[in-house]
C-alpha cells in the first residue's frame, strides 16, 4: 500500500482506495491496476501495428510460397 496524491485537493490518499477520503474525488485504476500510472488507450496506433504485423506476415509467407 503505498500513498499517492489526490489530483483534486493534493491530500495524500492511499493508493488502493476508489476515492478520496478528504475529498470524494475518484482514484483512478490504470496499468496493473494501480493508482497514478493512467494510460490511455491510443486505437490509431494499435490498429497501425496490427496492419503492418499483418503485412509483414503476408510478404513473409509470400517469400517461402515462390
Amino acid at each position: 500500500m503505498a500513498l499517492i496524491t489526490c489530483p483534486e485537493c493534493s491530500k495524500q490518499a492511499s493508493d488502493q482506495a476508489d476515492a478520496c477520503p478528504s475529498c470524494g474525488h475518484p482514484i483512478k485504476r490504470g496499468f496493473l491496476g494501480r493508482a497514478g500510472t493512467e494510460r490511455r488507450f491510443n486505437i490509431g496506433c494499435l490498429t497501425a501495428i496490427i496492419i503492418i504485423v499483418a503485412l509483414t506476415m503476408a510478404m513473409m509467407c509470400a517469400r517461402i510460397m515462390h
